[in-house]
């Protein structure tokens, strides 16, 4: 825009010399149609200018990390004409890693509709957003600028990819004491088994269980949102650390989720607070990951760990890999 105005001036400095040394209807011709192009161009592109509409918008609410995505910015323009160019300045931001970049996108010799696309960061896990920060259209001439209304900021989540099972460690020992916990869930039941108590009513013996054992069990109906298993995430560092810790948890959760076991995972905040969120289906695990992403994660180890859990309830620590253990 710089360079047309220079350009502008130089051609309009040239008008006054020549009206200057050559006093004729033709150097009056001149200097009026050099003051009076950029005038023109503003009332011809000013009703497209004006009804110019942004909208910002990402290709899937949801990808996996590594995979192809993009962002789609689209300009609706009502007028005669529509605007000439059209400038953006954008912000990208990953939530979970917390780091950000700009750019710029400038688009020329618009139509009334126009989708244009730009490639997403996603090698990394996290919320990405893309926010418009800046938008002006210009007029024919390039001399004059709108600013514009930004639309909304446009937002996806990059899951992890699943690990394999051998990848975690610590999992098979996990998943070992967890089967041998006593009150163990029924698979595909929302029952427990525990050992006969006095007083318990006769019509809850697990006869079955009871004929395979020395003594007798019952079967009790399994108390909502009471964890069977604690899984603590060590969610700080790089963003290639975090993207092992979420993606080894992903691949518990989902065994878990998939036997019927209720479990409860246990990370701290960038503020130190301790969270939880208690997982017993798929979709919680995709609510529980989808909270992951949206928050940042501290740059550093917390000083303050997350709350030990019960004693007799199966726990796993997942960090990036660097020696996951199970209790």
């Amino acid at each position: 825009m710089a360079g047309r105005r220079i350009l502008y001036g130089a051609a309009l400095a040239a008008a006054l010399a020549f009206q200057i040394f050559y006093d004729g209807y033709l150097a009056q011709f001149l200097l009026l149609c050099v003051i009076a192009l950029p005038l023109l161009s503003l009332a011809l592109s000013l009703p497209g200018m004006l009804r110019l509409r942004l909208t910002l918008a990402a290709c899937a609410p949801r990808l996996l990390q590594g995979a192809r995505g993009q962002w789609l910015a689209a300009a609706d323009s009502a007028g005669l004409l529509p605007a000439a160019r059209l400038k953006l300045t954008l912000r990208f931001r990953n939530a979970l890693t917390g780091r950000e970049h700009r750019g710029e996108m400038v688009c020329q010799g618009l139509e009334r509709r126009q989708t244009r696309s730009f490639p997403m960061a996603s090698e990394h896990c996290g919320a990405l957003s893309c926010q418009v920060l800046r938008a002006k259209a210009y007029d024919l001439l390039g001399l004059f600028t709108l600013p514009l209304t930004p639309p909304r900021p446009a937002q996806t989540l990059i899951f992890p990819r699943p690990a394999p099972e051998d990848d975690v460690p610590g999992l098979a020992r996990f998943l070992t004491r967890l089967t041998a916990a006593p009150g163990r869930l029924l698979r595909g039941e929302d029952y427990e088994i525990r050992d006969y108590q006095p007083g318990d009513p006769i019509r809850d013996i697990h006869w079955k269980l009871s004929a395979k054992r020395d003594g007798l069990v019952i079967r009790e109906k399994l108390k909502t949102g009471r964890p069977r298993a604690v899984l603590t995430l060590e969610l700080s560092g790089a963003p290639e650390r975090l993207d092992r810790v979420l993606s080894h948890l992903w691949t518990v959760s989902t065994r878990l989720s998939g036997q019927g076991w209720p479990h409860q995972v246990r990370w701290t905040d960038e503020a130190g607070r301790p969270r939880s969120f208690t997982i017993s289906s798929q979709r919680e695990l995709e609510a529980c990951t989808a909270l992951l992403l949206s928050q940042p994660a501290p740059a550093r180890p917390p000083r303050k760990e997350p709350e030990a859990p019960d004693p007799g309830i199966p726990h796993l620590t997942i960090t990036g890999g660097e020696g996951e253990h199970a209790l």
